[in-house]
């Protein structure tokens, strides 16, 4: 095998995107490129201009953020929001709505993932709407799901400096 075949078996695989056609497929293979990540290696950072779209193969990410005296932004004090697992999404808010970063990604142990180039996963979408529809829909739920699971953590971290 290569890796473009096993991008391509890994996209299948992406609940979501496994009724997708060989085209279909390979537009989002194509967008791909695999990942290793030793642990506490940095996925993205806060504040940075970055639109791919990450998804876990193996391993685990932390999603960490800067929150008023945690520390001062250093990424080692950053309280995690939310671990993700195998076959998560992460980085789809920038993706979806073209903003900042606004939290940090970081291999919480040595992690395999996905990622997406945001520009050419934007392409893609375009070019092929049912490619579009697919990750527009399987990313807006990432998102929701990722959404509640901070608000839930950040409730927990309000209620601890209270």
């Amino acid at each position: 095998m290569n890796a473009d075949s096993d991008i391509a078996d890994i996209v299948r695989g992406i609940r979501g995107f496994g009724g997708l056609d060989e085209p279909g497929v390979a537009a989002l293979a194509s967008a791909a490129t695999l990942m290793s990540l030793a642990e506490g290696a940095v996925v993205y950072e806060q504040d940075e201009d970055s639109y791919d779209v990450y998804f876990i193969v193996s391993g685990l990410v932390a999603i960490r953020a800067s929150l008023p005296g945690s520390g001062g932004g250093r990424r080692a004090t950053d309280p995690e929001l939310i671990v993700l697992r195998s076959g998560a999404f992460f980085g789809v808010y920038a993706f979806l709505d073209g903003a900042r970063r606004d939290m940090n990604a970081v291999a919480r142990e040595r992690s395999l993932v996905l990622r997406f180039d945001g520009p050419l996963l934007k392409a893609a979408c375009e070019a092929e709407p049912r490619v579009g529809r697919a990750a527009y829909e399987l990313f807006g739920k990432a998102a929701a799901r990722n959404a509640r699971d901070i608000s839930m953590e950040l409730r927990t971290l309000m209620a601890e400096r209270a």
